[in-house]
């Protein structure tokens, strides 16, 4: 009996995890396509192009950078995420590294999503399964670079 109800939990936690994890990216892909409405609306209330508001304003221009990092952060685990992405501990540092990028530049959406899904990850036992699609690592790397990179550069801006 408490074999059954263990193994019930499993497949539970599984398919938690499993939603979590699509959560995830389309938390990146809500918010980046919420954040490029609000840059479309304010284009139209003032009558200005969308080059002139990048120009006129540098915390949109980095938060748009920002928000198309998102993007592709959201297409890799999306992509990723169609044949599963493998619980082992390499995956579980790029889900940190990208909960604590998220909360650097001030995504905090983000972070509870990728936060939840590290957790939810780490509550289950590993799996040492590669997948025949590349891997993360790569994109993760550029995408903590230039996150760390628009971190520096809105400080800079609050700095001066």
């Amino acid at each position: 009996m408490l074999n059954k109800i263990t193994t019930n939990f499993k497949k539970i936690a599984i398919l938690n995890s499993k939603k979590i994890y699509v959560m995830n990216y389309l938390v990146l892909f809500i918010t980046s396509i919420l954040y490029g409405i609000y840059i479309l609306t304010i284009s139209a209330s003032q009558h200005v192009g969308f080059q002139q508001i990048l120009k006129s304003s540098p915390y949109t221009a980095i938060m748009f950078i920002v928000i198309l990092l998102n993007l592709l952060v959201g297409y890799a685990l999306w992509v990723k995420g169609s044949d599963g992405m493998s619980n082992n501990k390499r995956n579980r540092f790029l889900l940190m590294d990208l909960a604590l990028c998220q909360l650097i530049v001030g995504n905090i959406f983000s972070f509870i999503a990728f936060l939840s899904t590290f957790i939810s990850f780490k509550n289950q036992p590993d799996n040492n399964i590669e997948s025949t699609r590349n891997s993360l690592t790569g994109t993760v790397a550029v995408a903590t670079i230039l996150y760390v990179l628009c971190f520096f550069l809105l400080i800079r801006l609050t700095i001066h």
